[in-house]
């Protein structure tokens, strides 16, 4: 009886979306999404990046998203860092 109400408990768990499995998937594809903008626009942070002229032709693509990740860019810790010691 113990076992049942157990498994009875964890259907309703999953059927009802009681899980945080959804929001973590959620927040992969987010950090995903900020990985690649940040590949993309590394120029724009200090990191030398080589293939910048073939990723520059994603940019008309990924507009609505770049204002997003300056924000989040900005709140992280290598943007700070550059800001306290500058440029190079």
């Amino acid at each position: 009886m113990k076992g049942f109400l157990r498994d009875v408990k964890l259907f309703f768990i999953g059927a009802l979306g009681f899980d945080n499995a959804t929001d973590k998937l959620k927040k992969r594809a987010l950090y995903k999404d900020l990985d690649l903008l940040t590949l993309i626009l590394s120029d724009e942070i200090g990191i030398p990046n080589p293939l910048y002229y073939h990723t520059v032709e994603l940019l008309p693509y990924l507009s609505s998203e770049v204002e997003a990740w300056r924000e989040s860019e900005k709140a992280s810790i290598l943007w700070r860092v550059l800001g306290e010691i500058g440029e190079p």
